[in-house]
């Protein structure tokens, strides 16, 4: 048994060559990119040709339609026809009344809301209007509070308390940016009190 302590000593050797050996590097992550609904982005490619000479949000207004402007006027400078779903009595209508003006096809995402006969709020629910900066549904929290910083106030959502919303001040106007999560899900501009009416008209 002579050899019995140089094989154990060969066996500790190699345990301990094993060891000290190089492990093995992690699989990288790889977050996979958000699946695209093919129709959706049909949509929103057929709005964006549609809306192709309306120029970035402002605080003003958008794509010729400016805040405070009547329903006709508003109806006359938008690119594509405008239309309200409200049922009316035969009575004469309350002129301080609040609707909505919808686009119609191939524009689904934007819709005006009328107060005392003025464009009070525009609201953008696709990717179509967005500010010259880019910023729009789809930005992120991050996104946002880079362009505005301190000038953001953050309040729940009155019916939604997972929904955070993004108000910033612009003089007389301003924006509002619905936030699900960490991203932009819908936002509007607009004037008060019809900027923070939390149903639209409702």
């Amino acid at each position: 048994m002579k050899h019995a302590p140089l094989l154990l000593c060969s066996v500790l050797a190699l345990l301990a060559s094993a060891c000290g050996g190089e492990a093995e590097k992690p699989a990288p992550i790889v977050t996979p990119k958000p699946e695209v609904d093919p129709a959706l982005a049909e949509s929103e490619a057929a709005e964006g040709q549609a809306l192709a000479s309306c120029g970035p949000v402002t605080a003003e207004g958008y794509c010729g339609v400016r805040l405070g402007m009547t329903p006709e006027a508003a109806s006359a400078a938008f690119p594509v026809e405008l239309e309200s779903y409200e049922a009316l009595p035969d009575a004469e209508p309350d002129p301080a009344r609040c609707y909505e003006l919808f686009a119609v096809a191939p524009v689904t995402g934007i819709s005006f809301l009328v107060e005392g006969q003025g464009v009070r709020r525009i609201d953008f629910l696709s990717g179509t209007g967005r500010l010259a900066d880019g910023l729009g549904v789809g930005s992120t929290a991050a996104e946002i509070r880079a362009r505005f910083g301190a000038a953001i106030t953050e309040t729940p959502n009155v019916f939604e308390p997972e929904i955070t919303d993004f108000g910033v001040a612009q003089g007389a106007a301003k924006f509002v940016f619905e936030m699900e999560g960490d991203v932009v899900r819908s936002w509007r501009v607009g004037l008060a009190p019809a900027i923070d009416y939390p149903a639209h008209c409702g």
